[in-house]
């Protein structure tokens, strides 16, 4: 029985010491010998990674292995596991690897007979508090200098925490808000923090939108704020954060900007007006001169002056009807039936022209939500230009069909076209390539089917012709 106990011993402590010698870590024991600490015993893969053998520590001191200010650093600990303190533990790094070394004393009848220690390679534990710690002073950094102002909320909207930014932009320190109503959410939103849990739950991740709120002091201010949630792990919305941007001086600036552009547009019109007028007056003007002096029949110029007096009369009208502001009443109507009578009411002008107008219209046509009057005035726009773009007669096409959710209405001449560089002006006040021409029903013709949320798309080839399609939104 004796000898396969025996046997059964040996393996048991070869096994152990494979198993010590194959973990990750480290372990050594040591003891007191003549006041000097002398290594034992030392295995694991811990050893390697440090730069160190079983061989060149084990029966030898720390200064015999380790730079002699770091031995003299961990006798400290040394010495105080063998006075008897229990879990006595210490960090060490060597060619780059951190380690955490737990001592745990030894003791027979109430003495240390020996020291044992455990070492575990914390390297990667070390570089991730690390990189967390940079990250959070980097995150702190940001919150703190930011230009912007932060305020961090729990689900209730309360306030947890404000920086600098936001005092300054609404006016409360911290120590007024915490724990209160943040500010910074319009009336819609700031008393139901849970609609805006809702939201940030559902794929709107992010909640962006201007809005005026008061300071402290009762002034209004416009400011742009994005609230995003806060998750935890299993992606529950455990608090909110509000970014808010003062965009007062902005939202003056683009006020400043509008009201100058206002400005512009009214100084343009107004020469061109005044451009447009200045003719027909000066001829007026030259030939009540010539009848002053008595030297000719008068009888003669009134056809004339009283066309020019005619001429100012419909400059004048086209500019009222731009300035005048009206409400349109938009109503289902025919637009072929609109159409039909445009082409009714021109084909006589056309004819004395040699102009033919043939049409296409695509059965079952809809109808469409729109203002029959201001409608028809486009339409008698555009085909009158078709009609002066021809002095040499020739075809004009007009096609009516559904196109992708849309009413298509395309008007196709065989004019003398409009140059490529003059596209980009067009629809302008008193630009026109007519010569007598004003430019101001073309820029009508914008700004109805504009209002008819609708579009003008416009095709011109010089000297072959000019095609302009007219879309407008079918409903439902």
């Amino acid at each position: 029985m004796g000898k396969p106990l025996i046997d059964l011993l040996e393996y048991s402590h070869e096994e152990l010491l494979g198993m010590l010698l194959e973990q990750q870590g480290m372990t050594f024991k040591f003891k007191n010998i003549e006041g000097q600490f002398i290594h034992t015993f030392c295995t694991g893969q811990l050893l390697s990674k440090i730069g160190l053998t079983s061989q060149e520590v084990i029966g030898r001191r720390l200064k015999d292995f380790l730079p002699e200010d770091f031995a003299v650093e961990k006798e400290v600990f040394y010495s105080q596991a063998w006075e008897g303190k229990d879990e006595v533990s210490y960090e060490g790094e060597l060619l780059g690897v951190t380690y955490l070394a737990s001592l745990r004393p030894i003791k027979r009848q109430g003495e240390v007979v020996e020291v044992i220690a455990s070492c575990v390679d914390i390297t990667e534990r070390r570089t991730s508090e690390k990189e967390l710690l940079e990250t959070k002073e980097l995150l702190e950094s940001l919150y703190e200098s930011s230009v912007d102002g932060i305020c961090i909320m729990d689900t209730e909207g309360n306030v947890i925490r404000i920086n600098p930014a936001f005092e300054k932009i609404y006016g409360w320190s911290e120590a007024e808000l915490l724990g209160k109503p943040a500010p910074m959410f319009p009336a819609h939103l700031g008393n139901r923090p849970e609609e805006i849990c809702r939201l940030l739950h559902s794929d709107k991740k992010l909640i962006h939108l201007e809005t005026v709120r008061p300071r402290k002091d009762g002034e209004n201010i416009h400011v742009f704020l994005t609230v995003s949630p806060i998750k935890a792990a299993n992606d529950d919305i455990i608090a909110l954060t509000g970014i808010a941007r003062d965009i007062s001086e902005r939202k003056k600036m683009e006020d400043f900007y509008r009201k100058a552009d206002k400005l512009n547009a009214v100084g343009q019109l107004a020469a061109g007006l005044a451009h447009e007028i200045r003719n027909p007056l000066t001829s007026l003007r030259g030939f009540l001169q010539i009848m002053q002096s008595g030297q000719v029949n008068k009888e003669e110029y009134f056809d004339i002056m009283l066309s020019e007096i005619d001429r100012i009369n419909s400059i004048v009208n086209e500019f009222l009807v731009i300035a005048k502001p009206y409400q349109s009443k938009f109503q289902k109507n025919d637009l072929i039936r609109i159409l039909q009578g445009v082409v009714t009411l021109l084909e006589a002008q056309a004819a004395l022209n040699n102009i033919k107008i043939m049409t296409e219209v695509e059965e079952c046509f809809p109808c469409v939500e729109c203002s029959e009057m201001e409608i028809k005035q486009v339409f008698v726009n555009i085909l009158k230009n078709a009609i002066e773009a021809m002095p040499s007669g020739g075809v004009i096409r007009i096609s009516a069909c559904v196109q992708e959710g849309n009413a298509l209405i395309r008007f196709i001449d065989q004019g003398v076209g409009i140059s490529e560089n003059q596209f980009h002006r067009l629809g302008e006040p008193f630009f026109t390539t007519k010569e007598k021409g004003t430019g101001l029903g073309l820029m009508m013709c914008y700004k109805i089917i504009g209002d008819h949320k609708g579009g003008i798309n416009i095709h011109s080839v010089v000297h072959e012709g000019t095609t302009f399609d007219i879309t407008l939104p079918l409903q439902e």
